[in-house]
């Protein structure tokens, strides 16, 4: 933590640089819980105290936004170049459009910001606590959810929430009588454990999707981190709510995690690099040469429902700078390309694969986050969702200045590589 605060006369004493340390981790574990947590809060203010609406969702996650980035400041120029160039960029592609969409900023500020603050973090250890401490309050309220729904929905009613912040509108639930979000019931019957009945448990995100995409994340850091303590407890966590939620694509995103593990120390950074282009190149030979008009709600149905709103972007849509509003939140290649623009994501994505690692055995996580990224892009933009992105890309910054397996050392301090200093590096080689 001395590389966060400059000295002052006579510096910190020891006992002194050690509070200031444990501060700032509760500050980040208080700010990654609240990210996670914060729309429960607001659905059970809007169904016990006073409605709200997008304006306050909006405004929380500024405040943890900004309160995050507060946290990431430290002496390293990295963070403020890249903050400063990103803005400047948004600024440009959003004086193009003819209607300001500050959304779009917020997209990428969030890996940005919370992947400085993973930096700054001096122990490895210290990010596996938040990680069990997020399991344990997504299973708590899962739980809790599932045996007194009654009481949870009386209390957190979450389709009024949804339609209070406009996400959802009135009569839009095909599940009638149900106050869960609109796919928070599988009529046809659940694929894991059918006995358990057709709810699917949302836990404190309010949807199942972003319950199946943590559901993938805490398999991903229990592959990651193979000596962490309570490791087992962990898989048993991922494997909890991904039933609970009943994400059959999580399981199939654990699944492509234990492939890629088999094989990313053969693969070169110019392939990851690549990956994203190859699954948008898929979807257009798909869309354009299919005969199918209908989707069902299969694997097959997500990936013709991706391909045909891809396909609906025009040129100025792939730059970001489209007239044209398209609905594109069942495709996050397009919602990406149309938020953010070619530009900006190829150079925030080359960044992201080419930034300089402590250890190569960050390449054991970074790998597996690339392959979540590509895959969670075919089905939808929840990449975004703030309530999974905080706590994923700390996660991804404090694995980067960790200096690996077996070693007794911390993490560098924070920003001493930052991704500013970005430079091409084999997988299997540790960084200088």
């Amino acid at each position: 933590m001395a590389a966060r605060l400059p000295a002052g006369p006579g510096g910190f004493g020891a006992a002194g640089q050690h509070d200031i340390t444990v501060l700032w981790q509760r500050a980040v574990f208080a700010v990654v819980i609240a990210a996670l947590t914060f729309n429960c809060f607001l659905a059970f203010v809007n169904t016990r105290i006073t409605g709200v609406s997008a304006s306050h969702v909006m405004l929380v996650e500024v405040v943890l936004i900004g309160i995050a980035a507060v946290l990431a400041l430290n002496r390293h120029v990295g963070f403020y170049v890249l903050l400063l160039v990103y803005l400047a960029y948004m600024a440009l592609i959003l004086a193009l459009r003819p209607e300001l969409d500050l959304k779009a900023i917020r997209d990428a500020l969030i890996p940005i910001v919370f992947y400085f603050v993973g930096r700054g973090i001096t122990d490895i250890k210290v990010v596996d606590r938040l990680v069990m401490l997020s399991a344990g309050v997504v299973l708590a309220v899962g739980l809790f959810e599932y045996f007194l729904l009654d009481t949870f929905i009386a209390n957190i009613n979450i389709l009024d929430y949804y339609i209070a912040r406009g996400t959802v509108e009135e009569g839009e639930n095909f599940n009638e009588g149900s106050s869960l979000f609109i796919s928070g019931v599988r009529p046809e019957g659940r694929n894991f454990l059918p006995f358990l009945g057709l709810h699917r448990v949302s836990s404190v995100f309010l949807e199942p999707v972003s319950m199946g995409n943590y559901g993938a994340f805490l398999f991903m850091w229990g592959l990651f981190r193979k000596d962490m303590a309570r490791r087992k407890l962990l898989f048993a966590a991922s494997a909890a709510v991904i039933i609970l939620g009943d994400a059959r694509f999580g399981m199939f995103v654990c699944l492509a995690f234990v492939g890629t593990l088999a094989v990313y120390r053969f693969v070169p950074r110019m392939v990851w690099w690549l990956v994203p282009a190859m699954f948008i190149l898929l979807l257009v030979l798909y869309g354009t040469s299919t005969s199918q008009l209908t989707w069902e709600d299969n694997l097959a149905g997500r990936w013709f429902q991706s391909s045909r709103l891809f396909l609906e972007l025009d040129l100025a849509g792939l730059f970001g700078i489209s007239a044209d509003e398209v609905f594109l939140g069942d495709s996050g290649y397009g919602y990406t390309l149309q938020q953010i623009g070619m530009v900006g994501v190829a150079a925030l994505w080359s960044l992201f694969i080419f930034a300089k690692v402590r250890s190569s055995d960050a390449w054991r996580l970074r790998a597996m986050v690339v392959t979540y990224i590509c895959l969670l892009m075919v089905v939808s933009n929840s990449l975004y969702s703030i309530k999974t992105a905080a706590l994923l890309w700390v996660c991804v910054g404090a694995a980067d200045v960790w200096p690996g397996f077996g070693s007794k050392e911390t993490s560098a301090p924070d920003g001493a590589r930052s991704l500013a200093e970005a430079a091409p590096q084999d997988p299997g080689r540790p960084a200088a």
